[in-house]
């Protein structure tokens, strides 16, 4: 089952992956963060922490945990697209994988300007996109102008609970494929008191991320890719059964480093 897989068939030059087994973005910064037990060369890609085209320093990423799982407000702190090129293209090129880089912002102008400085960057195999669960037009704006702007490979996270318009919406633009992410929530920031936004992540996602895969992969043609929930061999199994092209393990990296690289070791066997 680890054959090669495409993930950007109507590309023209495709996004071709070794095996169907990614990092999703953040878990491992920007391919910088390893554990023991983590082999990145055995992956099939790797989505890169979030970018942003100036630096930031404001939502610092926060983690609380939840009763089975734990809440994620990934922010968007970094040190800006140019920096992270200086400091982290060179390893891309070292680790020989598909560096799928992971554009924060919700404004079209900015989405091109970052989609335009990652063009031509030999290491850089795709663009990762966030759409909005409840403007589908926003969404579209933020493919056309990433296409407009380079000629990459585009991946657009789809959150969980998105109904079936937006994935309608984006299918009407040059997306190559859609991830099926975990759904948004909002927890009480404990030292502003205030309500923060992230997203959900457990191990009880990964029944719910299937489910949905499967209801779009009765009539969604592009490419679909499941994350959320994995926490073991056959978490991923299901959703590959399902209809997702390849998987994205997030957060359960965090408490089992090795768990991709097996996952990858039971596909090829």
């Amino acid at each position: 089952m680890t054959g090669t897989v495409e993930l950007a068939p109507q590309h023209k030059v495709g996004l071709s992956l070794a095996n169907p087994v990614m990092l999703a973005s953040g878990v491992a910064g920007y391919g910088d963060i390893q554990a023991p037990g983590l082999d990145l060369a055995a992956l099939g890609g790797l989505v890169t922490a979030p970018v942003t085209r100036r630096p930031a320093r404001r939502n610092v990423p926060q983690i609380q945990e939840l009763p089975g799982g734990l809440f994620w407000q990934r922010g968007d702190w970094n040190p800006g697209l140019r920096i992270v090129l200086r400091d982290f293209a060179p390893l891309w090129r070292r680790l020989a994988l598909p560096i799928i880089v992971h554009l924060a912002a919700d404004d079209p102008g900015e989405i091109a300007a970052l989609a335009g400085g990652l063009e031509g960057v030999r290491s850089v195999a795709g663009l990762e996109l966030d759409a909005p669960d409840d403007d589908p037009r926003l969404a579209t704006d933020l493919v056309w102008a990433a296409r407009q702007a380079a000629d990459l490979p585009i991946l657009v996270r789809v959150p969980l609970t998105a109904g079936d318009d937006l994935v309608k919406a984006l299918l009407e633009t040059p997306v190559d494929a859609l991830v099926v992410a975990p759904p948004a929530g909002a927890r009480i920031d404990p030292a502003s008191g205030h309500l923060v936004y992230g997203s959900v992540h457990g191990a009880a996602l990964a029944p719910l991320v299937t489910a949905r895969i499967a209801a779009l992969a009765g009539w969604v043609e592009a490419p679909l890719v499941a994350c959320g929930g994995i926490h073991n061999l056959d978490d991923a199994l299901a959703q590959l059964a399902a209809g997702a092209r390849a998987v994205q393990i997030d957060t359960a990296v965090w408490v089992d480093p090795s768990l991709p690289g097996r996952i990858v070791a039971a596909l090829a066997g």
